[in-house]
């Protein structure tokens, strides 16, 4: 199961614009790890060929909040319409890198803007291995 999570880190990670990416979600993130990906098993079970093992996996990304970024995208977007611009991005490029990788989207989760400095979502998929 480790070399399955440790190849889609890898696959990951290699996406433009991302600064760290890993497996599980430590305690001493700091601003300076954003824009972030992280990958957190949430259930693991029998797959549907012997031997394999079918994950649930939460995928985490995010980036941190700019209250004051006012200087227009070039679709005229500014402050969390920017930010969501460039998340939503992210996810289609974490997407398109998993289904390489022969995982199963499910669907995307959102905060809510509920966090004041971070926006983070996360891609929840299905992976065998």
């Amino acid at each position: 199961m480790m070399t399955l999570l440790e190849g889609l880190k890898t696959a990951l990670a290699a996406i433009p614009g991302v600064v760290s990416c890993r497996i599980g979600l430590e305690e001493n993130i700091t601003p300076d790890d954003y824009p972030i990906i992280r990958l957190v098993p949430s259930r693991a079970a029998d797959g549907a060929a012997y031997s394999h093992r079918k994950v649930e996996l939460l995928v985490y990304f995010g980036m941190p909040i700019q209250p004051f970024d006012d200087t227009p995208d070039t679709s005229g977007r500014v402050r969390l319409e920017k930010l969501y611009a460039a998340l939503f991005a992210l996810e289609a490029a974490i997407i398109t890198s998993l289904g390489q990788a022969g995982a199963h989207y499910v669907e995307t989760i959102t905060d809510e803007d509920r966090l004041e400095t971070f926006k983070v979502m996360a891609v929840r998929c299905d992976i065998e291995g």
